[in-house]
């Protein structure tokens, strides 16, 4: 349990419109003040959920908002752009001097007597406090104000899923409503147009399961889209009517002085975005003339409650090993459940936008996945085409294929700490090799027995008797203490993260962008959240037009490489170049040395020799791999199934591609079936 250094005037947990809206308006005032947001997002409302009609009650800060989209061509009668949209929340907080904090969810309000002292935050670096001396709770699960004791009736309401058809035909009369729950509007954009469907109950699981038959339905019903491109879609649904029945929620809680709510579960809320503006001002207005209270320096933590789950295989993190690795547990029998810290499977390759292979070995399961992908395209793509593999249809074809072998998913939950045999270890290791090689040093194993995740309804336990972790930095081996490296040896740099996005080629086709972002510490959040940030900030334009504008930002940020947990054998770049073979080879890795370095006085000896003087950039080289390098060293029930295994940062350059990936998840499945 760490304590965030500063204290802040105000801080607002939840980043959607309303608090964006409250945060803006007290940092306005002159406060300071901390917005914390579990998505890497603001206003995911209208951002992810893609609720982009702007009509309604008017606030300066919508005023703003709007003024902003208008003078770079995000704006039209009263419609938005939802990637312009993010780069103005981004912008408008940045200048107001709010400091945001992404990926962190809340856990458990701290108070006493007549005040909120504190709030406990969860998150991959652990759990931390956050102290401020006035509260807002802007999530959208009321979940801190829940924990005051105002009684309420909880519902999963209904909600909207939104997808894109872009290269629409001209002649269709929007708004348009086809019946069941089925309505299309238009889009900023010419030949965009936006449909939205309503689905029973909040559920990211079946808005993706109803999107086939969505579209064969608008497809039959509206000539102009018959042959269109189905580009994208929001990522995650919208809840109509959400929380409800509370009993006389006011903008200020009855009992603490110093806590205030500005959700969507309010009694003075609705749908529209522009409301959400309006009423998130107006609570942080109020709270901005709240003296709030001294802050205390000793607070404690979360309580855990009844476990979530219990199986006999949990995998952590639902990406390009993680998810593969779930379905191959499954269709072994073994009881199997799957954490996933984003709101969709397939990682880098769906969320992550490069939807695309590389190089790497094909084979098992991602062949029967790819399959299917091929089969189902044409009902998206309609008459015009895809680079690589469409991103919507891989994470549908996952979802059906994990749920398909029987593994319970939990989106939206990130690992927060674990608990081994003999006591709770938190996350509590930085990443710097002296404090690795100390663990290693110690040879001690450690009995994993369940670890502590994050979500949106607070913190839970997840039990059982195997372990894969795929979370990509190997967060959970490192927080059950095995050891690793970061970055290369000279100054523990990693390799340059990206920020993709998605695009509309000039000939209509679907297509993405990437490129280095910069460089991050993944296992740090408030860098993390600087790398989002960035990423984003270099999309900025003056002016954006049809030819040159985003259809989505990817949201998750394509982490290259970061931790190496070192394992039972340690690859190298000497072994790829060499073919080496392994009497426990589980699979095989091939590409070239990918780096995307220039500076090579900083790499290694072995990098500067195959790269500068033999200049085998592109050489294709690799290996068998050992299953010896899945299994990381000091810590028992647990296999490495992501970029994090047990390899050099040499050797990482070359063994990172999706294939690669996806072939060592079906061999962690596999082998913690057994």
């Amino acid at each position: 349990m760490s304590i965030i250094e500063d204290t802040y005037d105000i801080a607002v947990i939840g980043g959607g419109l309303c608090g964006f809206a409250s945060a803006v308006k007290a940092a306005n005032n002159g406060k300071k003040v901390l917005l914390v947001e579990r998505r890497p997002v603001l206003g995911w409302e209208s951002t992810w959920a893609c609720q982009l009609d702007f009509g309604g009650k008017d606030s300066s800060i919508g005023l703003r908002v709007k003024d902003e989209l208008s003078k770079v061509g995000g704006f039209k009668e009263n419609r938005a752009d939802a990637p312009i949209l993010e780069m103005v929340l981004n912008k408008l907080a940045e200048e107001a001097g709010v400091s945001a904090l992404f990926y962190s969810y809340p856990v458990r309000l701290i108070f006493e007597n007549d005040a909120a002292l504190g709030v406990v935050i969860g998150n991959k670096t652990g759990e931390q406090i956050v102290r401020a001396k006035v509260i807002i709770d802007a999530t959208e699960e009321a979940l801190l104000w829940r924990q005051t004791g105002v009684e309420f009736q909880k519902i999963n309401p209904p909600a909207k899923q939104a997808i894109f058809f872009n290269n629409a035909e001209a002649g269709i009369e929007l708004p348009l409503n086809l019946g069941h729950g089925i309505v299309l509007y238009p889009s900023v954009w010419n030949g965009e147009v936006l449909v939205e469907y309503e689905i029973d109950k909040t559920d990211i699981l079946m808005a993706m399961l109803k999107t086939p038959e969505v579209i064969k339905t608008v497809r039959e019903n509206v000539p102009q889209l018959k042959d269109a491109l189905v580009s994208h879609a929001g990522n995650e649904p919208f809840p109509i009517n959400p929380l409800t029945n509370f009993e006389n929620v006011s903008l200020k809680h009855r009992n603490l002085k110093n806590f205030f709510g500005a959700g969507i579960w309010s009694s003075r809320i609705n749908n529209i975005p522009s409301d959400r503006l309006a009423l998130g001002e107006e609570v942080g207005q109020l709270a901005s003339e709240c003296k709030g209270v001294e802050v205390s320096e000793t607070m404690i933590g979360s309580y855990l409650g009844e476990p979530e789950s219990s199986s006999d295989v949990l995998v952590i993190g639902g990406g390009t090993g993680g998810a593969i690795a779930a379905i191959a547990a499954g269709q072994a029998g073994v009881s199997t459940a799957m954490i996933e810290a984003s709101p969709c499977l397939g990682g880098i390759g769906t969320g992550g936008a490069i939807h695309s292979y590389y190089h790497g070995i094909r084979g098992g399961v991602q062949d029967e996945m790819d399959a299917r992908i091929k089969e189902l395209t044409p009902l998206f793509v309609g008459k015009w085409k895809v680079g690589g593999f469409h991103p919507m249809v891989k994470k549908l074809v996952l979802q059906q294929m994990v749920q398909e072998a029987g593994v319970d998913i939990f989106l939206n939950t990130v690992v927060t700490g674990v608990l081994c045999e003999g006591g709770k270890i938190q996350r509590g290791v930085g990443d710097s090799t002296e404090k690795s090689i100390a663990i290693l040093e110690k040879e001690k194993r450690n009995k994993l027995l369940s670890v502590i995740a994050v979500g949106p309804e607070g913190i839970s336990t997840y039990r059982a008797k195997q372990f894969i972790d795929s979370t990509g930095d190997g967060d959970v081996a490192v927080m059950a203490g095995a050891p690793y490296i970061m970055g290369r040896e000279k100054d523990n740099l990693p390799h340059a993260y990206s920020q993709s996005s998605g695009r509309i080629t000039p000939d209509g086709n679907l297509a993405h962008n990437n490129f280095d972002a910069g460089y991050v510490d993944p296992s740090d959040v408030e860098d993390l959240t600087r790398a989002r940030l960035l990423g984003i900030s270099q999309y900025w334009r003056d002016k954006f037009t049809k030819e040159n504008r985003l259809i989505y930002f990817a949201p998750i940020i394509g982490l290259r490489q970061s931790r190496q947990i070192i394992g039972e054998y340690q690859l190298t770049l000497a072994d790829e170049i060499a073919g080496r073979r392994f009497e426990d080879a589980i699979s095989f890795t091939i590409a070239h040395y990918d780096n995307h370095h220039h500076d090579y006085e900083n790499e290694s000896d072995e990098a500067a020799l195959w790269v500068w003087a033999l200049g085998n950039w592109g050489e294709r080289i690799g290996c068998e791999v050992p299953y010896r390098a899945m299994i990381p060293k000091n810590v028992e029930n647990l296999i490495i199934a992501c970029r994090a295994l047990s390899v050099t940062y040499d050797a990482h350059m070359e063994f990172r591609m999706q294939n690669d990936i996806q072939r060592l998840g079906e061999v962690a499945g596999i082998a913690a079936s057994m």
